[in-house]
């Protein structure tokens, strides 16, 4: 280990909402020297950096120019050589979807010391926030956490042969490649009536939640104009909170 650099935490931020920072990235963040941060994290979250640290926005978004992977790689190495505490925040769990495992491997080859700290990842936080749970015993016992996105493109091949049936299946980066889930989801014999939801800019004031199933979700994707940050939820547990909702409003139940 290089005992003259300084040292790299990759630091989740949550979904977006500051209060959903764990104690440990706000104590990093008041600490940090340099703060790389990316585009999903939010402008409440950087409140909490020190007023003389260097902040430099790194963001990568699909068809915007944004800062390249190896960039961001460059630029870690050399602030760890002129400071001590280098934070490089990532919207939600730095290791799901994160890219983090390619951080580290670029500053363990230049001996950098680094270190994880966990945050609440986005498919979680969008739920819970909207009072969806990921699993319940009559609608959902599995979850998986999928990218529609991949290094070269489309990510169609997690998709094929995908039984929905007792699952939650929560999509990062799918608005993109709604069509070609959408087709594939059919194409695995499941039913164009299975529910879906669009989660938009999650847990933040301006949140929306869009209700749909497999056959309707790319016209309401149109319909609603819905942007990325876009999580994508399938599954019979969409189904659950609608149930909620309707007895909501009838004045069965008065809390959720």
């Amino acid at each position: 280990m290089n005992s003259a650099a300084g040292k790299v935490y990759l630091v989740g931020a949550g979904p977006g909402n500051p209060d959903l920072l764990t104690v440990r990235a706000v104590k990093l963040l008041r600490k940090a020297d340099v703060v790389l941060y990316d585009d999903l994290v939010s402008a409440g979250v950087l409140k909490y950096c020190k007023k003389s640290a260097v902040l430099e926005y790194v963001g990568k978004r699909i068809g915007q120019h944004s800062c390249l992977q190896t960039e961001i790689n460059q630029k870690l190495g050399e602030y760890a050589k002129q400071y001590s505490n280098i934070v490089r925040l990532k919207g939600g769990d730095p290791s799901i979807y994160g890219r983090a495992g390619e951080e580290i491997e670029h500053l363990a080859s230049l001996g950098i010391e680094c270190e994880i700290l966990a945050g609440v990842t986005t498919a979680s936080g969008a739920a819970s926030s909207l009072g969806i749970p990921l699993t319940h015993r009559e609608y959902a016992r599995e979850i998986l956490f999928l990218s529609g996105h991949k290094k070269t493109g489309k990510n169609p091949e997690s998709f094929e042969d995908l039984n929905l049936e007792g699952k939650t299946v929560l999509v990062y980066m799918g608005l993109n490649s709604l069509e070609s889930i959408r087709e594939n989801l059919l194409e695995s014999g499941n039913s164009g009536s299975t529910p879906m939801a669009f989660i938009e800019n999650a847990t933040l004031p301006n949140q929306r939640l869009i209700l749909a199933n497999i056959d309707t979700c790319l016209e309401k994707a149109e319909e609603f104009q819905i942007k990325t940050p876009a999580l994508l939820i399938f599954g019979e547990i969409v189904n659950f909170y609608t149930e909620l909702q309707r007895l909501k409003e009838e004045g069965k139940i008065s809390y959720c």
